[in-house]
């Protein structure tokens, strides 16, 4: 980065250390490391560049490493070779880093935003998915074209629950690199609804009242009084929420406790 720059020298009352600031139409564009410990400086630098990087990723959403698009994994690459580049070479602005960063991840927000509204610019940045068995007959001219082998797809059965080939109806490399298994219809697990059953209870999520001993009081019931808790704990032999590692309620009132282990050296002495 080419800048020109102004330099404020200032002698502070140690004569070894100096004050260096480089100032670009206004804009503090550096900061010697000699004003501080050296060791200070990077610490400082690498908890700069750590939260700019995780809110570029914030930015451009939520995905697993395993389900990154390549436009995704590319910038994902570039961001974390910026972000190394300052921490390295502590007398390189912190500045050429972060913007870089926050470039990168606007392009992407760009990008998906685009993909959003055009099929075409999608097919261009994600590609097309890829049959690759149907009705149980193996397209092998997808997979050579795809690079996919046959341990591949029988691992991908296997996490699919699939033994055999002439089970499948379809399988699909998706565009992030997953194998999508469909099994035929005659090979799938009944259900309630084939077997004309209506489910007795109903698939609700627990609440966590107690997470490692401490009580999450947003999740608490408002229709229970304030002693309920300590009426469970107690039933529990527990007068300290602090005991416990968890403890759910759903919404037919059943508690579910999971008390905490006891250290390490507790377990010894028992044994002992």
């Amino acid at each position: 980065m080419k800048c020109l720059r102004k330099c404020v020298m200032r002698q502070r009352q140690k004569p070894d250390c100096k004050i260096q600031i480089c100032i670009n139409k206004g804009i503090v564009c550096k900061i010697s490391h000699e004003v501080i410990n050296p060791v200070a400086f990077i610490i400082l630098r690498c908890f700069i560049l750590y939260f700019a990087v995780i809110l570029a990723v914030r930015i451009m959403g939520k995905r697993q490493i395993g389900e990154l698009q390549p436009s995704e994994l590319v910038i994902t690459i570039l961001i974390s070779e910026l972000a190394s580049m300052p921490i390295q070479d502590t007398d390189q602005p912190i500045l050429s880093g972060i913007l870089p960063i926050f470039t990168l991840a606007a392009i992407e927000l760009g990008i998906s935003l685009i993909t959003l509204k055009s099929i075409k610019t999608r097919y261009f940045f994600y590609g097309k998915p890829i049959v690759m068995v149907y009705k149980g007959q193996i397209y092998q001219h997808e997979m050579e074209r795809a690079r996919v082998s046959i341990d591949d797809l029988t691992e991908a059965m296997r996490t699919s629950g699939v033994m055999k080939i002439e089970d499948i109806d379809y399988a699909i490399l998706e565009t992030n690199g997953n194998v999508s298994i469909i099994s035929k219809p005659e090979k799938l697990p009944l259900t309630p609804q084939d077997m004309k059953v209506k489910p007795a209870d109903k698939n609700e999520m627990p609440d966590n009242i107690i997470i490692d001993g401490r009580i999450i009081k947003e999740n608490m019931p408002k229709d229970l009084s304030d002693g309920w808790l300590d009426r469970v704990l107690a039933a529990q032999g527990v007068s300290d929420p602090k005991e416990i590692f968890l403890l759910t309620r759903d919404s037919s009132g059943k508690t579910f406790i999971v008390k905490k282990e006891k250290k390490q050296r507790e377990k010894k002495r028992h044994l002992l």
